[in-house]
């Protein structure tokens, strides 16, 4: 396992060393950066000290005897199963593990079905009371907070942000930890509307989890629901107004344009990530979307000042 002690806050990072794909991430925030935040106002009550994100996590496991940090887990897919101090619990898709500092915590993924998860650790002097809104007591780990595109938007601007390295993106990035955890919240105590025969989150939460991919209706339809083909378009296009394979394109495209914002990735790069073999093909959707090309959408934003260099 990857242990990178975080200098000055008395904290430590302690990653597995689960194998990534392509596909996969895992950014460890700098030691130096993370002792300066802490102290920020802005950020020392909650900040990151890295994230990630694992598809399809096959032999994902971890067992942490002491640990010196905060940890989130957001399951998107899939399902697995977590211990916190002989407490055994399962986990599936929109639930979210939340393990405190200094409680011997373990977790797996379920080999036959693996889970799709993005993680983040944490800390600062008010984890603990962002943590008691979303769980139901101090002894609670897991909290069903349903399949939201709010929270995998908020997880991939998360992960994109810390991968700078920056003072002023990592403040961004504390606070929309902060964000993040008080929508769970929300998200928990809220009543869920179960009327409506399809669960247009649930569909979003699965496309999510696949903006690498490309993906078939047929596909969509048969993972996401018990409706027919027809039933299904027509129900996604009642809620939303777009069909689901406008939806997807648009999801890749806003995935495009978060990657554009924060990072330096070449449009080529950008094209892979999305499940894009054709970088052209990839340019004229990202137009046909945006009303531009992805490198005048990049030049433009910059030039206008609009975001941080």
């Amino acid at each position: 396992m990857d242990k990178i002690a975080m200098h000055g806050t008395g904290s430590q990072v302690e990653t597995s060393q689960w194998p990534l794909p392509e596909s996969g991430r895992r950014v460890v925030i700098p030691p130096a950066l993370v002792t300066e935040l802490a102290a920020h106002p802005l950020c020392r009550d909650c900040l990151p000290h890295g994230a990630g994100f694992y598809p399809s996590a096959a032999g994902h496991q971890m067992d942490r005897g002491a640990p010196r940090d905060h940890l989130l887990i957001y399951c998107l897919a899939g399902s697995g199963e977590a211990e916190l101090e002989g407490r055994r619990q399962s986990v599936g898709a929109g639930d979210v593990l939340l393990f405190r500092e200094g409680r011997p915590h373990r977790y797996r993924a379920n080999p036959d079905d693996p889970w799709t998860i993005y993680w983040a650790h944490l800390g600062g002097d008010r984890v603990d009371d962002y943590f008691d809104a979303v769980l139901d007591g101090p002894d609670a780990f897991v909290a069903p907070v349903g399949r939201h595109p709010r929270l995998t938007e908020d997880l991939d601007a998360l992960l994109a942000t810390v991968t700078r390295f920056r003072g002023h993106h990592l403040i961004y990035a504390a606070n929309l930890l902060k964000s993040l955890l008080s929508y769970m919240a929300l998200m928990r105590r809220q009543r869920e509307d179960r009327n409506d025969a399809l669960d247009v989150a649930r569909v979003q939460a699965w496309l999510r989890a696949r903006l690498h991919q490309r993906v078939d209706l047929d596909t969509l339809v048969t993972a996401t629901s018990d409706l027919s083909r027809y039933h299904f378009i027509r129900a996604y296009k009642r809620q939303t107004g777009q069909t689901p394979m406008q939806a997807f394109q648009h999801l890749k495209i806003s995935r495009a344009c978060y990657l554009l914002d924060i990072t330096d990735l070449s449009v080529v790069d950008i094209a892979q990530q999305l499940g894009f073999d054709d970088p052209y093909y990839f340019s004229r959707m990202f137009k046909k979307v945006m009303g531009m090309a992805p490198r005048d959408y990049r030049r433009e934003h910059l030039a206008g000042g609009q975001l941080p260099t």
